[in-house]
């Protein structure tokens, strides 16, 4: 498991304290108790993800802005911190390409 974890906006919105709470005693319970308690954090994991389907909660919406190739650029940005170093490299590689045709659009137009 990765030791540099860092919640995602949609973790901030469907995590709780009862399901941290319910997570770490995960660990010190036996066998046949943990998958009841795995299968209960699940279903509440996914009702929390559907109560956030049904509201009008737009909080998960970052877009700002109509250009797509700028929310696509940002969305990149924003998975690299996810990656090991050889997919930041590719995630760098792509985000410079991008940059290089956005300042030839810049020029040429």
């Amino acid at each position: 498991m990765d030791n540099n974890y860092i919640p995602t906006a949609f973790d901030e919105k469907t995590q709780t304290k009862d399901l941290q709470i319910l997570k770490t005693a995960l660990p010190y319970m036996r066998g046949s108790r943990q998958k009841e308690i795995l299968t209960l954090i699940k279903s509440m994991e996914l009702k929390k993800s559907i109560d956030l389907i049904d509201s009008d909660d737009t909080s998960l919406s970052i877009c700002s802005t109509e250009n797509p190739m700028e929310n696509t650029l940002n969305m990149l940005s924003d998975i690299r911190q996810f990656c090991n170093e050889k997919e930041q490299e590719h995630i760098d590689m792509i985000l410079n390409i991008f940059s290089m045709f956005s300042t030839y659009e810049t020029m040429f137009s």
